[in-house]
């Protein structure tokens, strides 16, 4: 009975690490969002607004995302989106617009565990302004 327990519990781990996406563990992921998020601005960006992921071991990637950030960046002048996506390390199959837009967006979708837009926007502040905005869901 007991050795069937201890199966059991096992079993139902893996089924949960499964269902998370495995490929390490939350903190791991969460540290490794952060730092491609980290690689996206440039010098002369000005941080907007940010939201790191916290770190809920617990989650089951069912029905909710386990893992979010969410980042702002305001800048004066217009910015490459296709260099802002490269240097978010967005993969070459993301839907996106044609090379050399300065608007608009870049989203990826990894099957289905992962959702990540890259959009690129006029600030409300003026036409010399931009925002770029970038948001990571995990399961």
């Amino acid at each position: 009975m007991t050795l069937l327990s201890i199966l059991g519990f096992m079993g139902c781990s893996a089924l949960a690490l499964e269902i998370n996406g495995g490929g390490g563990s939350q903190e791991e992921k969460a540290s490794k969002m952060m730092a491609r998020a980290d690689n996206v601005p440039e010098d002369d960006w000005v941080e907007v607004f940010r939201h790191d992921p916290k770190v809920d071991p617990g989650c089951l990637s069912i029905d909710t995302s386990c893992l979010r950030l969410s980042a702002r960046w305001s800048v004066d002048h217009k910015v490459s989106l296709e260099e802002a996506a490269d240097r978010f390390g967005m993969e070459s199959n993301s839907d996106g617009p044609v090379s050399g837009r300065y608007m608009g967006c870049i989203r990826t979708e990894s099957d289905g565990v992962s959702r990540e837009p890259l959009c690129i926007e006029e600030s409300a502040e003026g036409s010399d302004s931009y925002e770029i905005t970038i948001q990571m869901e995990r399961d």
